[in-house]
């Protein structure tokens, strides 16, 4: 029997990487690229024999300005890094979106607008993998990484075939609507990100808590 984990990748990297900028272990998102998720959501969840599924968007180089080539390249390379670590931790990567460009908000003083990227279509592909696994046998629990609203119900059609289904957020950021329609919820403390970034690149400093 199994315990199957969808991570929604762009959610769970952006709130890692503010936490390990605030805490001085990186000074740029795209720095985050090694982190040891696997140990991580073993201590939270108490359990290690865990299937991981890390979902992210397909990337390509956008060179419709100087500052877009820069950014996407440097979005690429980090990304290969990215999924380089996390096969090291046997944590299935998924490219189940596409990365988009849209145009920003205007600016209420000036009215510019630039180009920002978007990843369009994960939260659909975690859907249907999630009620896809909630009609196998095999698959005894399952956990969700993710406080996209739109999941809910696909978590409903998971619970509505009896299985357990844990919400996992970051502790300042509990999503009450998926909180109620989950069977369980838990949560990953801040000081538990920077140990597990530690523990993948500084096993050194790793600071332990009680």
């Amino acid at each position: 029997m199994k315990t199957v984990v969808y991570i929604d990748g762009q959610n769970f990297l952006y709130k890692a990487a503010d936490v390990l900028i605030a805490n001085g272990r990186i000074t740029d998102k795209q720095d985050l690229h090694s982190i040891s998720i696997r140990s991580l959501l073993e201590g939270v969840l108490s359990h290690n024999d865990l299937v991981i599924k890390f979902y992210g968007a397909k990337l390509k180089k956008y060179s419709n300005t100087p500052e877009l080539l820069r950014k996407s390249t440097t979005m690429i390379d980090s990304n290969r890094k990215l999924k380089n670590s996390l096969n090291k931790e046997k944590i299935v990567c998924i490219d189940g979106g596409r990365l988009k460009l849209r145009d920003s908000d205007k600016c209420g003083a000036c009215g510019h607008q630039d180009l920002r990227f978007q990843e369009k279509g994960v939260d659909v592909r975690i859907a249907v993998d999630i009620i896809i696994d909630a009609q196998q046998d095999y698959v005894e629990k399952q956990v969700l990484v993710s406080s996209d609203t739109d999941l809910i119900p696909a978590i409903k059609a998971a619970v509505g075939k009896g299985k357990e289904l844990t919400y996992i957020a970051f502790s300042d950021k509990i999503t009450l609507s998926i909180s109620r329609v989950a069977t369980i919820t838990q949560t990953i403390r801040d000081q538990e990100l920077i140990d597990a970034f530690d523990r993948f690149n500084q096993p050194t400093l790793l600071i332990t808590n009680p």
